[in-house]
C-alpha cells in the first residue's frame, strides 16, 4: 500500500498521523491541518480546507502517480463529480471499461489515464490560465512514464490556506 502524509507547515505535527479515509482511500495521513473533537460522547473529525485537502491529493495522484490504483481513478471521478458513464464518454470508452478499471478487474490504459488527468487538472485551472499550464502538464507527463516508483509515501503540506506536495515544487 501507498501510505500518503499531508500536514500543515504553520502547525504543530501531531505525534500519530490520522489515517484520514473519508476520501476513499486507504492510504493517506493527516499529520495537522485537523482536530478531534468529543461532542455528546462521539468523536467529530474537523480538516481545515477540505476541499483544498482534496485537491491536493487529487493533483499528488494525477503529477507523481505513474499508476494511479483503482481506488485512486475513482477518487479522481468522484471529485469531477462525474458518473462512470459520464466519464466513459468523455474519454470514449463504455462505462462498464471505467467500472472494471475502478474494481481492479483490469489496468486503465495510457490514454484513458492520459485523459482523465488532463480532465482533472484542467477542471481546477481557471479559464485564462490553461493554455500555459497544458504545456507545462505535457511535459510533465512524459516525464512521469519514465519514473522509477519506488517510494510510494506522499507527504503534503498546508500552509498559505492551500494544501501542497514538495515533488511539484522540485520538479
Amino acid at each position: 500500500m501507498n501510505i500518503q502524509h499531508f500536514y500543515r507547515p504553520e502547525e504543530a505535527i501531531q505525534s500519530d498521523p490520522l489515517h484520514y479515509t473519508d476520501c476513499g482511500l486507504d492510504n493517506i495521513y493527516l499529520s495537522n491541518g485537523f482536530e478531534i473533537e468529543e461532542i455528546d460522547g462521539e468523536q467529530t473529525l474537523s480538516v481545515a480546507n477540505l476541499d483544498g485537502l482534496h485537491a491536493a491529493i487529487g493533483l499528488h495522484i494525477v503529477l507523481e502517480r505513474k499508476a494511479p490504483s483503482p481506488k485512486e481513478l475513482r477518487f479522481l471521478r468522484n471529485e469531477l463529480d462525474m458518473s462512470q458513464a459520464e466519464l466513459a464518454q468523455v474519454l470514449g470508452v463504455s462505462d462498464q471499461t471505467v467500472a472494471r478499471w475502478e474494481k481492479g478487474q483490469c489496468d486503465a490504459n495510457g490514454a484513458g489515464v492520459f485523459g482523465l488527468r488532463m480532465i482533472y487538472l484542467l477542471s481546477l485551472t481557471p479559464e485564462r490560465d490553461r493554455d500555459a499550464l497544458l504545456n507545462n502538464i505535457l511535459e510533465r507527463l512524459k516525464r512521469l512514464t519514465e519514473r522509477d516508483e519506488t517510494d510510494d509515501n506522499i507527504t503534503l503540506t498546508y500552509f498559505g490556506q492551500k494544501w501542497h506536495s514538495p515533488k511539484l515544487h522540485a520538479a
